[in-house]
């Protein structure tokens, strides 16, 4: 498939998947797929990480799901979820963690459906 066949969602970094898929839709749904059947399960992690109060099992749950953020163009999360990987060896509890933890979970909440919409377009275009 040529790369002008699918565009991704504005609210995604389209430029970046371009690069990395190069127009190969059907690796590009591999991947999209793969985040949407596993991104419940990293924020399992995540929550319970916190929940914990444990901010060194935050830190390293936080550290795994970093990059799969990348591979579905969310890359403006990415840097919140570095910016709280940090904070994480500098702050004495989760508690301090709140503000930007919230603010992470709700960007990614409302970022989920657009990853699930491109998926749709995406098998629509290799089927």
């Amino acid at each position: 498939m040529s790369a002008t066949s699918f565009v991704f969602s504005d609210k995604l970094d389209g430029q970046f998947l371009e690069s990395i898929y190069e127009g190969d839709c059907e690796h590009a749904e591999v991947v999209f797929e793969k985040f949407v059947t596993s991104v419940k399960i990293y924020l399992g992690e995540i929550e319970s990480a916190y929940e914990s109060g444990n901010t060194e099992v935050l830190r390293k749950s936080v550290h795994k799901f970093k990059p799969v953020l990348s591979f579905v163009g969310l890359t403006r999360l990415m840097d919140s979820a570095a910016a709280i990987e940090k904070k994480c060896g500098t702050v004495p509890d989760v508690a301090s963690l709140a503000t930007d933890y919230t603010a992470f979970k709700n960007d990614l909440a409302e970022m989920i459906p657009v990853v699930e919409n491109d998926l749709i377009k995406l098998k629509a275009l290799t089927q």
